[in-house]
């Protein structure tokens, strides 16, 4: 089924609960269950698609490979010092979670075979090889959404030029920005819909951001902002724009969603 589809299926958190007939489960939730290996139950629930084992004790993925039906995948917050290569065989997966963990580099097989992941979660990976792995995240050819934030990322050197399908960016709690130059990059990326830079001490929106013509939500929360460039007002397609926690001036933001009537201001 879709990811959309999936979504309506039932979500079974505690494995006392699993039907007598294993085929029907398709979402299982295992996070903060003090897990230190996953239990043997798990590899027989041949129908499974969605896997989240995060917040737990894990350090290996072993008979993962098992789940050949398993899109989506969430092993944030354990105790990995290596990217488990049982990921590398799971054929149909589409989403991936990994965060706040110390895997320090990606397997060339997670990109040669991990070919349809289309959203992949990369937070507070502090120490993770990122100039070395951004360079290649654009070999996932159906990417659509990436997220970054919270990490020491030095040089963010994606070849946001290739890619094509991104229709999500985060890239939250940054030291230090060139947000100019990240808005200049990100407008090539023309299926772009919605960005995410919270947290970033960013003082000005630089009126480039209009180059981002297909974008419909524009997250800026707990920034020092205390303006926006007119230049949003070309933006026809923006339905929300998170500016709470920031430092404009509220007669500024009414000014704007004046002129704005089909945008929603979040401040």
């Amino acid at each position: 089924m879709s990811l959309s589809e999936l979504q309506n299926e039932k979500v079974v958190k505690n494995l006392d609960s699993l039907p007598k007939n294993l085929e029907l489960v398709y979402r299982v939730d295992l996070s903060e269950k003090d897990l230190k290996t996953i239990p043997k139950i798990i590899f027989k629930l041949s129908n499974l698609q969605e896997l989240n084992v995060s917040l737990n004790n894990l350090t290996e993925l072993n008979h993962l490979e098992e789940l050949q039906n398993l899109q989506i995948l969430n092993i944030g917050m354990n105790d990995f010092k290596t990217f488990p290569i049982e990921i590398t065989k799971l054929k149909k997966l589409k989403v991936l979670d990994i965060w706040w963990n110390d895997i320090r580099t990606f397997p060339e097989a997670f990109y040669e075979k991990n070919v349809n992941i289309e959203e992949l979660t990369l937070t507070s990976m502090f120490e993770f090889d990122f100039t070395t792995n951004l360079s290649k995240i654009h070999r996932f050819k159906n990417l659509k959404q990436l997220r970054l934030g919270n990490n020491p990322i030095k040089i963010l050197n994606l070849k946001f030029d290739k890619l094509n399908n991104l229709e999500t960016f985060g890239y939250i709690n940054q030291e230090k920005i060139d947000i100019k130059n990240i808005i200049l990059e990100l407008s090539k990326c023309k299926r772009l819909k919605t960005i995410y830079l919270g947290g970033n001490n960013l003082k000005e929106l630089p009126s480039e951001i209009s180059l981002l013509e297909n974008l419909e939500d524009l997250n800026l929360y707990e920034n020092e902002l205390t303006n926006l460039p007119n230049s949003l007002l070309k933006m026809k397609r923006l339905k929300s724009i998170t500016i709470d926690a920031d430092k404009i001036d509220k007669k500024i933001i009414m000014d704007f969603e004046t002129k704005m009537p089909k945008a929603t201001f979040i401040y």
